[in-house]
C-alpha cells in the first residue's frame, strides 16, 4: 500500500508540474525548456527556508512560487522579444545556468551533495510524515492548482495564447499585446513549477542538482505532447500513463544497473512514437493566403 501512495504522490506532483507547462506551451506553443530549472528553483527555496530559516508551509510555498515567477519575470523580459525558435533557446540557456549554480554554489546548495533533512510541514498538527496524509494533502494542492490553471485554460489569456500561436503579426493586428501575454503564460507557469518543487522537497526530504537536469525537462516536455498539447484533461491521462509506465521493471529480473536506461528509452520510443503521428498537429506547415 505504501508503494500505491508513494506513487499517487509522485502522479500528483508531476500532474502540477505538467499542466502548468501545458499552459504556456500547450496553448501558446512558447517551447520553454526552462520549467524544470523553475521547477527547482522552487524546490531550493522550501529546502533553504525550512532548514536553514525553519519556516514552515505557509512560508516556504508562498516564497518558493514568487521566486520562481520573479526568475520567470526576469527571464522573459528577454526572452520573450524573440522569435518562437530563439525562445527556446533563450530558456535552455537559463536552465543551463540555473544547474550550474545548483553545482557550483556550494555554500548556498551544498552542490552535488544535495540538502538533505528537509521537514515535512506542519499544519493543525497532522503528521505529514504518514504517506497518506501526505498524498491527501498532495491532491489538495492538486485542485487548488486545477481551480486556477483551468480558469486560465478557459480565459481570456488562453485565447489571446491561441491566436499568437496561429499567427503573431494577425494577433497583434486585432490589438493583442504578444509579449505581454507571453509573459503572462511564462509567470502563471513558473508560479505553478515553483509550487510543485516545494511540494517535491517537502515529499523527498532532500534534493539534489541531478534532479533538474535535461533527461527531466524531456520527460516533463513528453507528458505535454503525449497528452496533446493544450488538453487539460490529455496532460491528465498522459502524466498518470508515463509516470506509471516504467514501474514494471522494478518487479522483473533486471539487471538494477539497466532499469534507469531502459526506463528512459521506453521514455524516448513513447516520444518519438507521439511526435511522428502527430506532426502535422504539433509542427503545421505555415498557411499562406
Amino acid at each position: 500500500m505504501e508503494y500505491v501512495i508513494h506513487l499517487s504522490i509522485l502522479v500528483c506532483i508531476y500532474l502540477i508540474l505538467a499542466q502548468s507547462l501545458n499552459l504556456s506551451f500547450g496553448r501558446g506553443r512558447l517551447l520553454n525548456l526552462a520549467h524544470v530549472a523553475l521547477y527547482g528553483i522552487g524546490a531550493y527555496c522550501t529546502a533553504l527556508l525550512s532548514t536553514e530559516l525553519g519556516y514552515g508551509f505557509w512560508v516556504c510555498a508562498p516564497v518558493s512560487m514568487a521566486i520562481s515567477a520573479f526568475a520567470a519575470l526576469l527571464v522573459g523580459l528577454i526572452s520573450v522579444k524573440l522569435s518562437h525558435d530563439y525562445f527556446a533557446v533563450g530558456t535552455l540557456a537559463f536552465a543551463a545556468m540555473v544547474t550550474a549554480l545548483m553545482n557550483n554554489w556550494r555554500s548556498l546548495t551544498r552542490g552535488v551533495l544535495g540538502i538533505p533533512g528537509i521537514p515535512r510541514p506542519t499544519i493543525l498538527d497532522l503528521d505529514f510524515y504518514d504517506n497518506s496524509i501526505f498524498f491527501t494533502f498532495s491532491l489538495i494542492l492538486v485542485a487548488c492548482s486545477f481551480a486556477v490553471l483551468g480558469l486560465c485554460f478557459r480565459g481570456r489569456l488562453a485565447r489571446k495564447l491561441a491566436m499568437q500561436a496561429e499567427d503573431e503579426q494577425a494577433a497583434q493586428a486585432l490589438g493583442v499585446d504578444v509579449r505581454a501575454t507571453r509573459n503572462d503564460a511564462f509567470i502563471i507557469s513558473a508560479l505553478f513549477a515553483g509550487l510543485a518543487g516545494c511540494l517535491y522537497s517537502y515529499y523527498l526530504n532532500f534534493i539534489d542538482p541531478s534532479t533538474f537536469g535535461l533527461d527531466e525537462m524531456v520527460f516533463v516536455l513528453s507528458i505535454v505532447i503525449v497528452g496533446r498539447p493544450g488538453s487539460f484533461w490529455g496532460t491528465v491521462g498522459a502524466t498518470v500513463f508515463l509516470v506509471l509506465l516504467p514501474e514494471p521493471l522494478r518487479f522483473l529480473q533486471f539487471d538494477p544497473g539497466i532499469i534507469g536506461p531502459a526506463r528512459q528509452l521506453i521514455y524516448a520510443t513513447v516520444l518519438f512514437l507521439t511526435i511522428y503521428q502527430r506532426r502535422y498537429s504539433l509542427f503545421p506547415p505555415k498557411r499562406t493566403i
